[in-house]
């Protein structure tokens, strides 16, 4: 029944408090709380203590007057910028009850979204499971680090950002600055734009099963390691050019040069016994050599040694469990145009 709700994507008015949305939303939600986190305590308390009648009554002392009226207004401004919107609470209930006597009070009228939050959660959980299940093929586009596998699934309309989603590159030196989503936010993004998708073919990049600290969910991810994929293989210069592009030129960008070494040295450290000691040493020196020189070749040799002893080692043999899902190979551009003229 929700389904149409997610698959139109019908902006929601959250009436949770705000740590109750930090935990986990649906991406079409704004949060306009009836309750702060502090009162929603305070209600709470008086709940247990006392019952539901006198939790009501704590409540509405404690929106009343101007702080009811600026709620109410924030909620009204909204309906009036999204005339389809409708309202939910944890499971349906009084609070979501409550928006929407107020609002009908004031003559604006919106629909209550049965079972709140909890269904809506429930039904991206079902999406996400039924998706494991139907017969859309999926292709997954794999290549060694650097090869452009995001940027490629960026410039495909029927695909889904793993990573985007996730907010992070999905290696160990993917993290930005920025948080990613939680768990609950990450599945729910990830049903929508599944169910935004109506071509018989959708492609994703190839992933491990944790993108950073997201998990992709176990029967989506299955689907994916039994899916058919397509390979890139590029020349370890133009790896090495892309990856000094995302990490190096782009970091410089965004930030100051001392912080992007520091940073990219701590995250260095994260895999140092999986280089081992000799390569971690000399990719350590050349990456703090390169940021005091401000030298790109040495930039360069500090990837194309990661590449060499650390990703390609790994990634070979990963690639080996999957070379019999093949289904075409070649460069960059090779591998894009048989995904336009198939997709």
């Amino acid at each position: 029944m929700l389904v149409p709700l997610i698959k139109n994507k019908i902006p929601f008015i959250d009436v949770r408090a705000p740590n109750e949305f930090l935990v986990g939303a649906v991406p079409t939600s704004i949060n306009l709380p009836i309750l702060s986190n502090d009162e929603r305590i305070e209600v709470g308390k008086i709940y247990k203590e006392n019952g539901n009648l006198a939790a009501m009554e704590k409540g509405y002392s404690l929106v009343s007057g101007k702080i009811k009226n600026k709620r109410i207004s924030n909620w009204v401004q909204f309906v009036e910028n999204n005339p389809t919107a409708q309202v939910y609470c944890a499971r349906g209930g009084q609070r979501s009850k409550i928006a929407q006597s107020w609002l009908k009070e004031i003559g604006v009228d919106i629909d209550i979204v049965e079972g709140g939050f909890k269904a809506l959660r429930n039904t991206c959980l079902d999406i996400l499971d039924s998706a494991s299940r139907d017969n859309k093929e999926w292709i997954i586009i794999a290549g060694k680090t650097g090869s452009g596998k995001t940027k490629m699934i960026q410039q495909i309309n029927n695909s889904i950002d793993l990573e985007g989603l996730a907010n992070h590159r999905g290696s160990a030196f993917g993290s930005f600055e920025t948080p990613q989503p939680t768990p609950i936010n990450f599945e729910n993004n990830l049903a929508y734009q599944y169910l935004s998708i109506s071509a018989s073919k959708i492609f994703f990049e190839d992933e491990s099963k944790t993108i950073g600290r997201v998990v992709i969910p176990e029967k989506f991810f299955d689907k994916m390691t039994s899916s058919k994929l397509v390979l890139i293989e590029e020349p370890i210069e133009n790896r090495i050019q892309n990856i000094y592009d995302e990490y190096v030129k782009k970091g410089i960008k965004n930030n100051d040069q001392t912080e992007l070494s520091k940073t990219l040295l701590r995250k260095l450290e994260k895999i140092s016994k999986r280089l081992g000691g000799t390569n971690f040493k000399i990719v350590d020196n050349l990456i703090r050599s390169a940021f005091e020189n401000n030298d790109k070749e040495i930039h360069f040799e500090w990837i194309k040694q990661l590449l060499v002893n650390y990703y390609d080692k790994m990634y070979s043999y990963q690639l080996n469990q999957k070379k019999d899902r093949c289904i075409k190979s070649g460069d960059w551009a090779e591998v894009k145009q048989y995904i336009l003229s198939s997709a």
